[in-house]
């Protein structure tokens, strides 16, 4: 068994997510350090909001479904951490403390939320095929 699959096996994410992870740290980190987080946050969150948009576009192109999937998975794992940077970056314009913990609820909640919706009615469809 290679070694990139027992680290896969053991933590449940690539090694591709894992040095992600670390990068995303490192860089957070050297922001921090170097006085220039609000400029690192937001060209993360730039970067996640260009892996969101090439997720959107290559899973509608069959060539591309399994890039697409890679960019789905990478794009549901870092939306929390993109959901924080966004709500710190708006907390430096905005300094109102009930108003950024709406904003926070809502981000978090939000996508479960619409994923529950969005499977709701297929539910209603069986259940109505059922009942003929």
């Amino acid at each position: 068994m290679k070694w990139s699959n027992r680290i896969q096996i053991v933590t449940g994410q690539t090694c591709v997510h894992i040095s992600l992870h670390l990068l995303l740290i490192a860089a957070l980190v050297w922001g921090w350090k170097h006085q220039a987080l609000v400029e690192v946050s937001s060209v993360l969150l730039a970067s996640y909001g260009v892996v969101f948009v090439s997720m959107l576009v290559t899973q509608r192109i069959a060539r591309l479904r399994s890039i697409g999937d890679f960019l789905e998975e990478a794009s549901t794992t870092y939306y929390f951490g993109a959901a924080m940077l966004a709500i710190f970056l708006i907390s430096r314009v905005v300094h109102n403390s009930l108003l950024l913990g709406c904003l926070g609820l809502v981000m978090l909640i939000g996508p479960a939320v619409v994923s529950l919706l969005a499977k709701e009615p297929s539910r209603i469809r069986v259940s109505h095929k059922k009942r003929s």
